[in-house]
């Protein structure tokens, strides 16, 4: 069990401790923690609850130690950013699997770091290089000639095909499956309709470091060359990325996000649940899509867009409002145009 005085904790986050400086041996949610536990507010409408809590230290936006002066307050700027760090503190690493198992196939041809666990069941193909404390679960099929960085975990049932690259302290949940065909086809005029002639991919997909990518998200190998997903993106669930998308640092995909064949995605971008990117559409540093959207083409450095397709946000939300009108303004003009 870990355990940090809250001193320790308000350094490490670039906090202040207002009150008494004591041990915690974990962090859990308001309505949950306990009195050696600590848990965080970030608006002052939960300013009842903190107080009832039986939790006796709190992350808190700066000021709100005044409101709370029977706990123990590190004030911080963003909470969430404060939270995030904490949580880092007290997550423990899955239990490592020191044994070679009977049950996994391990290529002779493969470069396995010592302290990396390999647990039951896991198929490790020739030419594989696995750095240093990786954890791979049961059920994983690394193909040949792929590489995985340092610390990476590979949770059960993940695919990697042959040649793919992934970087160090990545996270890879359930279900992954790095490197499969992209959707590529050519319609060959047969009879009076058409036959579906495959396009072989003879590319891989490079994933760079401490990219988190969510349980069955899929990510295609390039026809040629390579699919990129820079470092620090996280992926969630049941995403979809095409071959040869560029995917640049730091970006955020939500659940459902689904991106055609050679688009590019650069820095900091954001895509909120259910947008789908259009094939070779170019989405800017920094920019935002909200949920449901459809892109294609460009969307330019640091615009928030929204709609299908998508268009600059501020003007889809007016749109949307007329667009809610559009009933009565019809029969409005219904009655002008019998006059």
């Amino acid at each position: 069990m870990k355990e940090f005085k809250l001193s320790e904790i308000a350094k490490y986050v670039d906090g202040v401790l207002k009150g008494e400086d004591f041990s915690v041996l974990g962090l859990n949610a308001l309505f949950l923690a306990g009195e050696r536990e600590l848990t965080f507010i970030d608006s002052k409408k939960r300013l009842p609850e903190a107080k009832t809590s039986r939790a006796k230290a709190l992350l808190a936006p700066i000021g709100f130690s005044e409101f709370l002066p029977d706990k123990s307050v590190i004030e911080v700027k963003d909470v969430r950013v404060a939270l995030a760090r904490v949580t880092s503190l007290f997550w423990e690493k899955s239990l490592v699997f020191s044994e070679k198992s009977p049950f996994s196939y391990i290529d002779p041809s493969a470069e396995i770091h010592p302290s990396a666990s390999i647990y039951p069941f896991v198929y490790i193909g020739k030419g594989v290089k696995i750095g240093k404390e990786v954890i791979i679960f049961p059920f994983c099929f690394i193909g040949d000639f792929c590489e995985i960085g340092e610390r990476s975990i590979l949770y059960p049932h993940v695919v990697l095909y042959p040649g793919t690259l992934l970087g160090r302290n990545c996270i890879l949940h359930a279900g992954v499956v790095v490197g499969a065909d992209g959707f590529g086809y050519a319609q060959e005029p047969k009879n009076e309709g058409f036959k579906n002639l495959k396009i072989y991919h003879f590319g891989r997909v490079k994933i760079e470091d401490e990219v988190e990518i969510g349980a069955n998200s899929t990510l295609d190998r390039a026809t040629f060359g390579e699919t990129i997903i820079g470092s620090g993106t996280k992926i969630d669930n049941l995403v979809q990325i095409g071959h040869n998308v560029r995917i640049g640092r730091e970006c955020i995909l939500v659940s459902h996000t689904a991106i055609g064949g050679s688009a590019v995605i650069e820095d900091y971008v954001m895509l909120a649940g259910q947008v789908g990117v259009a094939p070779g559409s170019v989405i800017r540093k920094g920019a935002r899509v909200a949920a449901k959207s459809g892109v294609h083409g460009e969307v330019p450095q640091g615009e928030e867009v929204a709609g299908i397709p998508a268009i600059k946000a501020s003007l889809w939300r007016r749109a949307v409002i007329i667009f809610e009108k559009l009933p009565e303004l019809y029969k409005d003009l219904k009655k002008l145009l019998r006059k």
